[in-house]
């Protein structure tokens, strides 16, 4: 029987038949896939296997017989498709009709690729018995790699496509839906996996490799979806912490620290910005315009990142004390952007008031979890860092932070938790 006549066959079968022919069948089709070069015929075998085949497939024989062997593929035929929009993406315009419908089909190839691995996190979320990481673990690997590459797409449109977007904007939209599907999929997925503390040396890498690369995809996300973005960054930090004794040393603290920081401070500009344009004197007034409901928005991921950041130096003190300097520039930075710094922006007290109490306020637990830090308090005290002081006029909360400090600096023992 010809491949062709196979895949005709196929199609119409039911779910008993296709239960029946699993074991002859599944490795002609993964065979097919494999050696495909057709995009066409790679997403009509891919949905074949996954829609019709994966569902009879004990949970145990999931990776070896069929996700270590399609999903390499997946990703090789995925970033093809992005390389040939990129060959092609300079001729596009609404006269050149089969470059146009050429690029669409791409796109399109490119949405059904998500749709069907949407559909193989699905199948394994809804399996009775525990999920192991072990038993899928090329899925979130291929997933993730597929995911920031879509998202970087979708970040890249409008210099990609300049001019020409309403004529594939509708694709990367719908592009862009299912990615966040997927994403949502996958961490609910991993979320139910549990890895015991004799894990092996694949387990623990493979969960850090999964927490560094959404760390990656918040680095592509963050101007593209502020729900997409926090939620994220929530799981991140739940998973490191779910598995803190297992993967802590193998963190790359270096990088969870600076974009936590930047994001923050990214939020907190947002909202100075959307506050500035409000300069009504009236509360009424401000109230009812527009820019408040994506003020509170942006103050609201202001809270977010502030409380993430709070939970994560609390998690993960010990590995953080070179990172003192840092968390000292932070909160200069942040207490510059308020009065009676005269450096401040120009923003109505009430919306100060209400930023303050999502910025300011949980700053004082981060405080809190930094001052029994020797090298913070080093930090502090050294006269480069005082001349950088002095330069703002600080609130009297910030003078009683510098008191503490300097109390805490002649204390001639370490500090409990400090490496």
């Amino acid at each position: 029987m010809s491949q062709a006549t196979l895949l005709e066959e196929v199609v119409q079968w039911s779910p008993e038949t296709c239960q029946q022919q699993l074991k002859a069948v599944l490795p002609k089709l993964v065979s097919i896939h494999h050696n495909t070069n057709s995009w066409n015929e790679h997403i009509s075998v891919l949905q074949i296997i996954v829609n019709m085949f994966l569902p009879h497939l004990p949970p145990s024989e999931l990776e070896e017989e069929c996700f270590s062997k399609i999903l390499p593929k997946v990703v090789v035929m995925f970033t093809g498709l992005l390389e040939e929009i990129a060959k092609h993406i300079g001729d596009l315009s609404s006269q050149n009709t089969e470059l146009h419908t050429f690029l669409r089909n791409i796109l399109q190839m490119m949405v059904q690729t998500l749709e069907t691995l949407s559909a193989c996190v699905r199948h394994v979320c809804a399996l009775d018995e525990a999920t192991s990481l072990e038993s899928i673990r090329s899925l979130p690997s291929c997933i993730l790699h597929i995911l920031k590459d879509t998202f970087q797409h979708c970040k890249d449109s409008e210099i990609v496509y300049s001019g020409r977007l309403s004529l594939v904007g509708d694709l990367l939209q719908g592009l862009f839906r299912e990615a966040y599907s997927l994403q949502k999929c996958l961490m609910e997925l991993l979320d139910k996996i549990s890895l015991e503390n004799s894990a092996s040396e694949e387990e623990i890498s493979d969960i850090v490799t999964v927490i560094h690369s959404l760390l990656d995809i918040c680095s592509v996300i963050s101007n593209l979806d502020i729900a997409l973005h926090a939620n994220t960054w929530k799981f991140i930090i739940k998973q490191s912490v779910k598995y803190q004794s297992l993967v802590e040393e193998h963190l790359r603290h270096s990088d969870l620290v600076t974009f936590l920081c930047e994001d923050l401070l990214a939020s907190l500009q947002n909202s100075l910005e959307m506050a500035e344009q409000m300069q009504q004197s009236d509360l009424k007034e401000i109230l009812q315009c527009p820019e408040y409901k994506v003020f509170q928005k942006t103050t609201k991921m202001c809270r977010f990142f502030t409380n993430t950041l709070v939970h994560y130096i609390k998690e993960f003190n010990p590995f953080l004390s070179k990172f003192c300097s840092r968390f000292h520039q932070l909160y200069l930075q942040i207490l510059s952007k308020f009065p009676p710094c005269t450096s401040a922006p120009s923003v109505p007290v009430v919306l100060v008031e209400e930023l303050s109490s999502g910025v300011l306020v949980p700053m004082d637990a981060m405080l809190t979890q930094l001052l029994p830090m020797r090298p913070f308090v080093e930090c502090v005290l050294t006269p480069a860092q005082n001349k950088v002081v002095l330069k703002c006029k600080l609130s009297a909360d910030s003078f009683g932070f510098a008191a503490k400090t300097s109390a805490l600096s002649y204390d001639p023992k370490p500090p409990v938790g400090v490496c």
